[in-house]
């Protein structure tokens, strides 16, 4: 490797972002009080209640699955053997490297559960709803006389394997920055085959444990593959926008135009991805007329949930389509950016739609939780993930591979 062309390590420095920091430590703490303790302390099954746990489920879904995207895009890496992406990779390590803090955000909803999940209690009616009794094994089955709660965990199992995974594979990573041996790439990418199988069926059941479930008479084959489409698209947009920032801040020199259009592409292709999975999971739906897999459109398709789920069809596949189908636009940081806010905003929307229709039926009716609940997540995990950026290289210093990064070429 020739020493002249690799970039030094770079470490951030967060002296100037000690505002930006208490401003987002500030706001964090008290959305999440207010949201938290308001939402708890109302009496279980009133309306405040389940309007905190609907929308602390949909702020939770949001975060989670962007994070859980971040660490997809980390093992693939691995897996793959890829060049391109060790400059950029540090970041999805950050980025994954926030998933345990999730658990503690998973609390809530925990403690909120008998709001949320309607089959917890209809479990227990004489006589049992016939769609429930199907499925009742899956939630909860009984060894003897014991009742084994699989759904809490199955819950405890995706935390655990999605934490657990994320900071191995940085804890590795920045085991090379100190000795530069090429052993630890070998290991990591043994260790993402794995990863893959247990992030597809981890995040799939997830997807069904945590959302499908409010309504536990409907079912979708697709739904998991929906959900990771959305996750892997959102969070290659949060991965950029990153990216984007350090370079506006002075870091990060080598990464080039040549990077961004991968990246552009890998985001305008699950722009693809996420359209042809909608539309596969609506055809299918449609096509077998079934009553307990419509009712999910249903429910999405009257009053004003209609004009949101023609504004997603639009925002989330039609604009973003035909804007990152110029490669001018996928090469350029600036108007990358811009696609990104955009994605990550439809991302919003989508777990919006996908929460909040059971909540409010006869239309949707936007509530002061829905936008608590972002603010008392989302702004913890942004000061996490700026109090550690410093702790460590900007990106993989000693990473055998890193002048492929460097001098890459697409």
């Amino acid at each position: 490797m020739n020493r002249d062309l690799v970039p030094r390590a770079e470490t951030f420095s967060g002296r100037n972002l000690n505002r930006l920091l208490l401003v987002l430590l500030g706001v964090g703490v008290i959305s999440l009080l207010v949201t938290v303790v308001t939402g708890l302390v109302a009496p279980a099954g009133s309306e405040v209640r389940r309007q905190f746990a609907f929308s602390w489920l949909f702020a939770f879904i949001y975060f989670f699955t962007i994070l859980a995207g971040c660490f997809f895009w980390l093992i693939l890496h691995h897996s793959t053997d890829s060049s391109w992406g060790i400059l950029v990779r540090r970041q999805m390590e950050n980025l994954a490297a926030l998933i345990p803090w999730m658990a503690i955000f998973f609390i809530p909803l925990f403690l909120a559960r008998h709001d949320i999940w309607d089959w917890i209690d209809a479990r227990h009616q004489v006589p049992l709803d016939p769609h429930l009794g199907a499925k009742l094994g899956f939630f909860e089955f009984r060894v003897g006389p014991v009742p084994v709660p699989f759904f809490w965990i199955r819950a405890l199992f995706y935390l655990l394997f999605f934490g657990a995974a994320a900071i191995y594979f940085r804890r590795t990573s920045v085991k090379q920055d100190a000795d530069g041996d090429p052993r630890w790439s070998i290991q990591m990418r043994g260790v993402s085959f794995p990863c893959i199988l247990l992030f597809a069926a981890c995040l799939t059941l997830a997807a069904f444990d945590w959302i499908s479930s409010i309504d536990y008479r409907w079912a979708s084959t697709m739904w998991g593959v929906y959900i990771f489409a959305g996750s892997a698209g959102a969070s290659m947009a949060l991965i950029i926008l990153v990216i984007v920032a350090l370079q506006r801040a002075g870091y990060l020199a080598s990464v080039n135009e040549e990077h961004y259009h991968i990246m552009g592409k890998l985001l305008f292709t699950f722009t693809i991805f996420w359209g042809y999975i909608g539309f596969s999971q609506y055809m299918l739906i449609w096509y077998g007329n079934i009553p307990e897999e419509t009712e999910f459109f249903l429910k999405r398709n009257v009053e004003s949930w209609n004009v949101l789920s023609t504004a997603i069809v639009v925002g989330r596949f039609v604009i973003p389509f035909l804007y990152l189908l110029f490669q001018s636009t996928k090469r350029n940081s600036n108007l990358l950016s811009y696609a990104c806010f955009w994605v990550l905003g439809m991302h919003v929307l989508d777990m919006y739609i996908a929460v909040l229709p059971i909540m409010h039926p006869a239309g949707f009716q936007i509530s002061v939780f829905d936008v608590l609940s972002l603010f008392a997540i989302g702004c913890p995990l942004a000061f996490l993930f700026l109090m550690t950026l410093g702790r460590v290289s900007l990106f993989p210093a000693r990473d055998p591979r890193l002048l492929e990064s460097v001098k890459l070429s697409n």
